[in-house]
């Protein structure tokens, strides 16, 4: 599959992961921040002839991000910039024909999943499947059940191309348990600051009823394991639309980063990470999609690229 440069402006970044074999954790940072050189004369990213391709994506803007609250897993929708943000990144990934979309259950995840679903050229209509993938909400009320039929039924025989969208609970955004709803200088006042900041920046330490960074990867990592790996072997482009520390877990696992390095990831909101897999090997193009559909690349200049976000310090929102 070629990407269109419309598409993946000036932005474009390629790097090589191999899920079998790790090399040095700087050789892995310096491959993820290589530059695509293979462009074409007729404007025209060559991306790796592979048998399907992955996207990661945060959710846009959520109302508490604009109020720098911590959010976790609490069910907070987007804002207009957010909506906007949505519409930016289905732009960017709109030359890819999703089969599959994976979403946490959370509203502003699924929100921006269905909103970038209106960008693509594909005129694919995303449908949500009540209980998961596998399933799981095959038991429950009698409504629930009804949708879930009902969806099923569409991707059967709806008269129009279709793609299922499925929520599971090991997407959700990290609990930041008694952190959630507070702004940092009122969780600083609470609880201290540098108690705060050791909640936010190590690895393995829980808030009081919450999951540390561990808790995090773990679940989604396995999820992504055993739910996602087994997609794109069966030749499937993939759509993940999750939260910035569920991202970071499953970015920093395809890389190889090292828990620091991981860490110090900052996922920016609405902004596709697109991978290519052939079976074994991911091959990393990140693209950032204009916020304006009439501003020049030229004008975006001084926003960072690829995950050239390693090791740089991000500002609260990152975090939630």
């Amino acid at each position: 599959m070629e990407l269109l440069l419309s598409n993946f402006p000036k932005w474009a970044w390629h790097s090589s992961f191999n899920s079998n074999h790790r090399t040095s954790r700087s050789a892995n940072l310096t491959m993820a921040c290589t530059r695509v050189e293979s462009v074409s004369s007729a404007g025209k990213i060559s991306v790796p002839s592979t048998k399907s391709h992955l996207v990661l994506m945060r959710h846009g803007e959520s109302m508490w991000n604009d109020l720098k609250l911590f959010t976790g897993d609490v069910d907070i929708p987007l804002t207009e910039n957010g909506v906007m943000e949505a519409l930016a990144s289905g732009r960017a990934v709109s030359e890819i024909d999703f089969d599959i979309i994976f979403t946490s259950r959370l509203v502003r995840a699924k929100q921006t999943a269905l909103i970038a679903m209106t960008q693509s050229r594909f005129k694919r209509v995303p449908v949500i499947v009540r209980g998961g993938f596998h399933g799981r909400g095959k038991t429950g009320d009698a409504n629930r059940l009804r949708l879930r039929d009902a969806a099923a039924k569409a991707l059967k025989h709806a008269s129009c191309h279709m793609v299922p969208v499925y929520a599971d609970p090991a997407l959700n955004e990290r609990c930041y348990g008694d952190l959630q709803g507070l702004s940092k200088e009122a969780a600083t006042k609470e609880f201290g600051e540098e108690t705060v900041m050791k909640w936010r920046r190590s690895y393995d330490t829980r808030p009081p009823h919450g999951e540390s960074l561990k808790d995090t990867a773990a679940r989604s990592v396995r999820f992504f394991k055993s739910t996602i790996i087994p997609r794109l072997q069966e030749h499937r482009n993939v759509l993940i639309v999750a939260h910035g520390n569920v991202l970071r877990c499953i970015i920093a696992h395809l890389a190889g980063f090292s828990e620091m390095e991981m860490l110090q990831l900052q996922i920016v909101t609405a902004l596709p990470y697109a991978y290519t897999y052939d079976g074994g090997t991911f091959a990393e193009c990140r693209a950032l999609p204009p916020l304006d559909p009439n501003r020049n690349d030229e004008d975006q200049q001084g926003v960072p690229l690829g995950i050239s976000s390693v090791f740089k310090t991000g500002d609260i929102n990152s975090l939630i």
